[in-house]
């Protein structure tokens, strides 16, 4: 008796001792000091660049708004929106995220949505995996 005794305080101990297992963190690694910036574009039925009313960049995951009526550079491009950029990385999962981009045609008042994936987590940079970079109205 004394033997199972001591092989089960052994196997008890043993089993004490196993710590649970943590996510990893993110690894060390050098990135660039590139600021990242993934947009779309909007044109009109006639290929023009426009300025889109109602813009959002709608992440599917977490349903939030990652963008929202955010121009680059308004004067020099009207037609370019972010759909997401570095500051965005943490909010983005590493294997990506599907972003819902939507705008309305001022004029037509038509409204166009596309899906733009993007991918952010521990990466240096967000990154688009597939989507496109247009949108046209008809």
């Amino acid at each position: 008796m004394n033997k199972s005794f001591s092989i089960l305080l052994l196997l008890v101990s043993l089993c004490a001792c196993v710590k649970k297992q943590q996510k990893p963190s993110c690894a060390i690694q050098v990135c660039s000091d590139v600021f990242a910036i993934v947009t779309i574009k909007f044109l009109d039925k006639d290929g023009n660049q426009i300025a889109v009313d109602n813009y959002t960049a709608l992440d599917q995951r977490t349903h939030e708004v990652l963008h929202d009526h955010k121009l680059l550079a308004p004067g020099a491009y009207p037609s370019y929106y972010e759909v997401a950029d570095d500051s965005d990385l943490k909010k983005i999962s590493a294997d990506g995220d599907d972003i819902s981009v939507t705008g309305t045609d001022p004029l037509t008042h038509q409204t166009k949505t596309a899906i733009v994936k993007v991918a952010g987590g521990c990466a240096c940079h967000v990154n688009k995996l597939s989507g496109t970079d247009l949108i046209t109205f008809d």
